[in-house]
């Protein structure tokens, strides 16, 4: 039996708390913004190479009290038009196209659960998507959480999230630890487990400036009990280059009133140009905890995946906000998709 998500209709969210990243005081070139940031992810500090030990060292570490007791991270301060973004990511929009394709789960381990996510308000009943999760991890010795998107990569253990959700974006060279993905967590539980991250790839723009049209990340996850993730819980596609004025399917993990964090939810609209490079859905209703989120395209209710167009970065006058997906972001997954 699938799980439907609910939708709430709400007003402005106002989003507060410290932000884990600061607006950028100058600006960069776009050639070195446009670099590839990398990094080997973490357990307590320490490099995770072993699939079986980083399993062993996160599942110690993030009980179900850990988890319950993270917070959602901050998302950055933004605005509508921020000043700099013509000149750094001018864009370099080549032919729209599907550089990956949604995949269903292999693994009868995918099975939804029976219980309801909430009461639909929506003008549909929207299933929950196996190939979405929420993702925790560890800063300044506290805990945190955002969402993510699992893509359907030729490794077969990709996540899709924003770059807040990996790194501060203020130029150091400390990513984020302990960094773990449960998909399609559900009333507090991590249905098919949790996932350690192996490597971070992102961009110079977000980590050295923490440019919000910037604001992406894709993560190489370890293998789990010998399985890929794609494999376990299926994966969403990715586009790039597409409209940014189509109808899109934001999901997510927010957790601000009315929301608690606990389960996927919904908002689904269509998303229009934002600035230079980035794109925004109007009068969006989720907030902190939703951060990373897939805009997915051509969403398959049935199936339960689509594609990748953005992914969740701040929230502006009720408004959320992702950065566009050209071939900027696509040189960033070419460097990505293959790593074991």
């Amino acid at each position: 039996m699938r799980r439907q998500l609910g939708f709430i209709s709400v007003g402005i969210m106002v989003l507060a708390g410290p932000a884990l990243a600061p607006t950028p005081a100058q600006a960069s070139s776009t050639s070195e913004s446009a670099t590839v940031a990398e990094a080997r992810a973490t357990i307590h500090g320490r490099p995770s190479t072993d699939a079986d030990t980083a399993a062993r060292l996160v599942t110690a570490y993030w009980t179900p009290e850990r988890m319950r007791a993270a917070r959602p991270a901050p998302m950055p301060d933004g605005v509508d038009a921020p000043d700099g973004e013509a000149s750094d990511r001018p864009g370099r929009i080549g032919a729209p196209r599907d550089v990956a394709e949604p995949a269903a789960p292999r693994s009868s381990t995918a099975t939804l659960s029976a219980a309801p996510a909430g009461s639909g308000m929506g003008t549909q009943s929207v299933n929950a998507s196996p190939g979405v999760g929420r993702v925790f991890f560890t800063h300044n010795d506290e805990d945190f959480f955002c969402s993510g998107g699992t893509i359907n990569n030729p490794q077969a253990n990709m996540v899709s999230t924003a770059g807040h959700c990996v790194h501060p974006g203020n130029g150091g060279s400390v990513w984020f630890d302990n960094w773990v993905y449960a998909p399609e967590f559900t009333e507090g539980v991590a249905l098919h487990g949790l996932w350690s991250a192996k490597e971070f790839t992102s961009v110079e723009g977000w980590v050295d400036w923490g440019y919000l049209w910037w604001d992406f990340a894709f993560v190489t996850m370890h293998p789990r009990n010998g399985d890929r993730l794609v494999h376990v819980t299926g994966g969403q596609g990715l586009s790039v280059n597409k409209s940014k004025t189509l109808s899109a399917m934001l999901l997510g993990y927010p957790a601000e009133a009315p929301y608690d964090g606990l389960s996927q939810y919904y908002a689904q609209g269509n998303i229009k140009a934002a600035g230079t490079q980035r794109v925004k859905l109007k009068d969006c209703p989720l907030n902190r905890g939703a951060s990373g989120g897939p805009f997915l395209r051509a969403w398959d209710n049935a199936l339960r995946f689509g594609y990748v167009n953005s992914v969740m970065s701040y929230k502006f006058s009720g408004n959320m906000y992702g950065p566009y997906f050209d071939d900027d972001v696509l040189d960033i997954y070419n460097v990505a998709k293959n790593k074991q």
